[in-house]
Order: structure tokens, then C-alpha cells, then sequence
């Protein structure tokens, strides 16, 4: 889309402190539409702050009690594996009809992505530094997930696009 989401004034108005719950509430949106049966998608943000300087540890900090990070592999930019993910990676395969590109809801998914990406540009810089997470768990996990993790100003996040069944 040729518009520029983050000209909106929800996006230039919004403080710091409040982007991440403005993401995480779109999110939960996104989520909901492309619920489909016994799919479920479970998209969320959540940060902590830099520990000892080991972004590693900082990230089984926030992951669930019985999981913790296998593999972090550098990418070049947020933007990226995001981009890939959302919405196509979780977009339901039941009524193809409704989903397939120009279709009303496809391009409500497609504008939440758009806004989504446009509220994390507002807390992280296309250079920010960022990888791409593979978890090791002893208890469930989402059945298929994208995970990006960001180290920007001594804060971690971890962006968690996961599906369940």
C-alpha cells in the first residue's frame, strides 16, 4: 500500500511507553481475524531490559519457564522477518475465496499488518540490532512461530507470530 501508516496521529502521538500496548492490542486483532478452527494464532510483544549485556539471557528472561533460547541468528533488520510472517505465514486455508489478495478480508489483515509495522517503527530503528530465535522447550510451544528478537537502547524485546492447533 502506497500510504504512509505511521502519518496517522494515533502513530505520532503515541509516547514511548504507550507503542508497545498500542501493538500488542493490534495484535490480538490480527490474531482474532485469522483464527480458523483448531488454529489459533498467539501474537505478542514483550520486553525486558538488557542482562549483563547477554541478549541470550535476556531473552529466557522473558520466554515461558520451560522454554529457552537454541539459536539466535543475526538479521539484517526487523522489517524483514516480520514482513515475511504476517499476515501470509498465518493466513487460514479455509475459504481460499476470502483470503486471496483484493479480497475484504485480506485487506483488513493487510492494513493491520501495515499498521502494526508502522507502530514498531516508532520503537525501533530499520538497524536496530535483531535476530531471528529458535526456541528449545521441555513443554509446548507454539506449533509453528516466528520469533524476532531486537536489542535497541539496553532493552530486549521479543516479537512472538505463533500459531497453535
Amino acid at each position: 500500500m502506497s500510504f504512509d501508516w505511521s502519518s496517522l496521529p494515533a502513530a505520532q502521538g503515541a509516547g514511548p511507553e504507550a507503542v508497545p500496548e498500542m501493538i500488542n492490542h493490534a495484535l490480538t486483532v490480527l490474531a482474532d481475524l485469522l483464527e480458523e478452527g483448531d488454529l489459533a494464532c498467539e501474537f505478542s510483544l514483550v520486553s525486558g531490559s538488557l542482562i549483563d549485556g547477554d541478549v541470550a539471557e535476556s531473552v529466557n528472561a522473558l520466554l515461558p519457564s520451560l522454554c529457552r533460547v537454541q539459536g539466535l541468528q543475526w538479521v539484517q533488520s526487523w522489517r524483514t522477518p516480520v514482513g515475511d510472517a504476517l499476515p501470509g505465514l498465518f493466513l487460514p486455508t479455509r475459504q481460499a475465496d476470502a483470503w486471496g489478495q483484493g479480497a475484504p478480508a485480506r485487506a483488513l489483515v493487510d492494513s493491520l499488518t501495515y499498521w502494526v509495522m508502522a507502530l514498531m517503527g516508532r520503537l525501533w530503528p530499520d538497524d536496530a540490532e535483531c535476530w531471528s530465535l529458535t526456541v528449545e522447550t521441555d513443554d509446548w510451544y507454539a506449533a509453528a512461530y516466528v520469533d524476532v528478537v531486537i536489542n535497541h537502547q539496553e532493552q530486549v524485546w521479543l516479537l512472538h507470530l505463533g500459531v497453535t492447533d
